[in-house]
């Protein structure tokens, strides 16, 4: 089964291979799988859902599955994601969800 744990939008900028692509609108949902193991729930793997925001033509060069995105999310978070088309629907790349907060100032 699948829960919600967060759900977030915002303004970030996508990067491939360490090189920033493009700035785009986020909404973005983080799921947590859990499974029944002998009655009990137990907590497994991140997914993330969502959308990104920006024009099709820039969106376009964006898809494939050669290598990940990382979109760096305006709180600091990143999440390494997948675009499905160019209407802007994304996929976990990984099932780490967001990682890598990083402290203001």
């Amino acid at each position: 089964m699948l829960r919600v744990v967060e759900r977030t939008l915002g303004e970030g900028a996508i990067h491939r291979d360490g090189s920033p692509l493009a700035q785009v609108g986020y909404e973005l949902t983080l799921y947590r799988k859990w499974v029944d193991e002998g009655g009990t729930l137990v907590p497994r793997h991140f997914e993330v859902e969502g959308h990104v925001l920006a024009a099709p033509g820039v969106l376009d060069p964006l898809l494939g599955t050669a290598s990940p995105l990382t979109l760096h999310l305006d709180d600091g978070r990143r999440v390494d994601l997948y675009l499905v088309n160019t209407d802007g629907v994304v996929t976990s790349a990984d099932e780490r969800g967001f990682y890598g907060r990083h402290s203001a100032g």
